[in-house]
């Protein structure tokens, strides 16, 4: 009985002090994991801003969006995918919807910036709504703190409410997300308009520099699993072991004794892998992935990658919002279009193959349905009229002042007062949580002292009867 005491004391502070543990946020894949969307702003027609080496922002966004997948699918517990994956253009609130349509957990928009030439870094751009407030203003601090650890300067997190309505924000995307019900920032990384800034991502011929747009990816997506709290995905080519891996997906191998070897894949067109063990998923099939010592076969791992299948598909139109009654009466539903995006987080425009009707009566949010190929899915319309008030616009309460656009300097100095505040706040909720600890551990430990006590008085009335009979 002491031992069984003993086992309950010892797994019961191990294992209760993780009831108290919070969570940011719940996954919503039909897989368990999180779900993050990376959206690379502008395309095709759009370029966006132009840099002093007359390099398209729209380019600059992709290449940065890509390695931003690659780096994040190399982690467990992570669904990602690209609102766009080639030189393709979506509206804004279709952007939001393609994320909505996979139950997105948070929504990341990938931009660069234009200004005068002396301003520099990155700016993120959080939701002013009290519902993402806080995820948004966190994530977006984590993502410059990792693009300000390889050389960019951090400009801060900033918010824009609308012109109309001051309770709302002013990038579409943004607010599309919060009427969907999810997180989105807009992160700027650079000012491409500064000759220092836009040289770091562009060559003197106007095209991409994808060094450093790696290495940018790379830290946006470090900030992500900081954020949600993710691993690296990992395994050991011993022989035995089977990872299953959607396309585009990675995982991290090392050898069975932890020694040095060369790597290779039977098979290129379905797993490549580099010098340090990280394997990519690039096609359907199974591959044998090797390592070798000296020149002798140290161990291997079968890495099986999974069919790409459509997934959604999210309808898009140009003019998205409608401000008269003459607009709604000219929209050209054969005008629409579609994007699917697929198992392996890339997407694709189409041609849709049915779109619903519009009711031109409707004031505000509209969603007609649309498919291709099997797939249904819908296409956002809004009347935005004089009557029109957003749904999820919240009043600001008076002890609330509506945060404005402010300047970098200012920017630093609220983060640091937020910053105070917010070690401040931690300090509190850990000074709670070691107060319910404690009374935990003395709770356990009085339950023990009882059972102890009971088999002390049990041992005792053995001896007390052995003696009398």
């Amino acid at each position: 009985m002491r031992k069984i005491a003993k086992y309950i004391i010892a797994g019961a502070m191990l294992v209760l002090p993780m009831l108290f543990i919070g969570h940011k946020t719940e996954a919503k894949d039909s897989k368990g994991n999180i779900v993050v969307v990376i959206d690379a702003g502008h395309g095709e027609a759009d370029s966006g801003s132009i840099g002093t080496t007359q390099v398209y922002e729209a380019n600059v966004n992709l290449a940065i969006a890509k390695s931003f997948q690659k780096y994040l699918a190399q982690y467990e517990g992570v669904s990602v995918y690209l609102t766009r994956s080639d030189n393709e253009w979506m509206t804004n609130t279709g952007r939001a919807m393609i994320a909505k349509s996979l139950h997105a957990d948070f929504l990341i928009s990938v931009h660069n910036n234009s200004g005068s030439s002396t301003n520099s870094g990155s700016i993120v751009y959080k939701s002013i709504s009290p519902l993402y407030t806080q995820a948004t203003n966190d994530m977006g601090n984590l993502i410059n703190a990792k693009l300000e650890a390889i050389g960019i300067a951090n400009g801060g997190v900033q918010t824009r409410p609308d012109d109309r309505f001051p309770n709302e924000d002013y990038y579409t995307l943004i607010a599309e997300g919060v009427r969907a019900g999810f997180p989105s920032i807009i992160v700027e990384h650079l000012f491409l308009s500064n000759p220092s800034d836009c040289e770091l991502v562009s060559n003197p011929d106007g095209t991409v520099k994808t060094d450093m747009t790696d290495k940018m990816g790379q830290a946006d997506a470090e900030a992500v699993a900081e954020y949600f709290q993710l691993k690296k995905r990992t395994a050991v080519a011993d022989d035995e072991t089977t990872i299953n891996l959607r396309k585009n997906y990675g995982v991290t191998l090392s050898t069975k004794d932890g020694s040095a070897g060369k790597w290779y894949s039977n098979d290129t067109q379905v797993a490549t892998v580099d010098e340090n063990g990280v394997v990519t998923a690039v096609g359907a099939g199974a591959a044998n992935i090797v390592y070798k010592v000296n020149g002798e076969n140290g161990g291997s791992c079968t890495i099986n990658v999974e069919e790409v299948k459509p997934k959604s598909i999210t309808g898009g139109i140009d003019p998205t919002f409608y401000e008269t009654a003459d607009d709604m009466d000219k929209i050209d539903l054969s005008t629409a279009f579609g994007f699917v995006t697929y198992t392996d987080g890339t997407s694709r425009k189409v041609a849709l193959d049915t779109v619903g009707e519009v009711d031109k009566a409707k004031v505000g949010v509209q969603d007609i349905a649309v498919s291709y190929q099997g797939l249904n899915g819908i296409l956002r319309i809004i009347n935005n009229n004089e009557s029109y008030v957003p749904e999820v616009t919240q009043p600001v309460e008076p002890d609330e002042p509506l945060e404005e656009e402010t300047t970098v300097e200012a920017v630093k100095t609220e983060e640091a007062k937020e910053d105070a505040e917010e070690t401040a706040e931690e300090s509190k909720i850990d000074v709670k949580s070691v107060i319910k600890y404690v009374l935990v551990v003395v709770i356990v430990l009085l339950i023990g002292g009882i059972l102890y006590l009971m088999e002390n008085n049990k041992r005792h009335g053995n001896r007390y009867r052995r003696r009398r009979y």
